[in-house]
């Protein structure tokens, strides 16, 4: 009978963020991806967009609605199935009262509308409802409004990818969640920035007016992606890494896209 796995054989000894091994499987990474992903992504955010939009209409009427759009709406504002399920609820919670309409259609600052919410949704987690109500707002106006999602940057446990390019979180560090929200927008303009001098974001994609929010989005997704990647790599042996999936779909899940369908060789 075979035995059983010791942790020992997964995890590798490491030294910490320096170790020449996890610099040279981040690079690994950043080898796997191009422009030419964060193009098709940001294609693909934008056609999601275009199929929601009517569902946002309906939430901002104060309605529901019909389920099937519901559900792509709710795929849309989750990573894993159980936040999908979680936002779900939300969703259903916020529209049996009047939150929703005023988040997405009342002329107040963005500040209050996002305090409105976040404190509407009682004991839920608060970083759900930052996803689910900024997601709402950010595929309404994606120039206007953006992302405050786990991935970006987890409130609860200070983690994410604009904490890692900007090294801190103290640009966003403020008494209430609609200064932070509105602090957080410059973070992610920085992030936007880092992409161009990466190369990975090309100039013209991430300044067109309609694509360049998703393009942002996208860079941003693809970049902590790389850092998951450097990070598993570097810890677990290289026969676990294989369950990875490729770094364009590990980003698609950040965003809440479906994988495509690939034609079997």
């Amino acid at each position: 009978m075979s035995q059983p796995i010791r942790p020992s054989h997964l995890i590798k000894p490491k030294t910490g963020p320096d170790d020449p091994e996890l610099q040279e499987t981040l690079h690994e990474g950043l080898r796997q991806v191009a422009p030419d992903d964060v193009v098709q992504l940001t294609h693909e955010l934008l056609a999601r967009r275009e199929r929601l939009l009517p569902a946002l209409a309906v939430l901002a009427s104060g309605s529901r609605p019909a389920p099937p759009l519901e559900q792509q709406l709710v795929a849309a504002l989750a990573v894993t199935s159980k936040q999908a399920r979680a936002a779900e609820s939300l969703l259903q919670q916020l529209s049996a009262s009047t939150v929703l309409p005023i988040l997405l259609s009342d002329t107040r600052p963005v500040e209050e509308r996002l305090v409105r919410v976040v404190t509407g949704c009682g004991a839920v987690d608060q970083r759900l409802a930052l996803e689910v109500a900024t997601g709402l707002l950010h595929l309404l106006a994606p120039g206007q409004y953006w992302l405050w999602t786990r991935w970006l940057w987890d409130i609860r446990h200070n983690t994410g990818i604009l904490p890692l390019l900007a090294s801190s979180t103290h640009a966003v560090q403020a008494d209430d969640i609609g200064t932070q929200y509105r602090q957080l927008g410059a973070v992610i303009a920085i992030g936007a920035e880092l992409g161009r001098n990466s190369g990975l974001l090309p100039s013209p994609l991430a300044d067109d007016p309609e694509r360049g929010p998703f393009a942002t989005d996208a860079f941003l997704a693809i970049a902590y992606s790389v850092y998951l990647y450097g990070i598993t790599n570097w810890r677990l042996s290289r026969e676990f890494n294989r369950l990875l999936p490729p770094l364009p779909d590990l980003a698609r899940r950040l965003l809440g896209l479906p994988r495509p369908a690939r034609a079997i060789a």
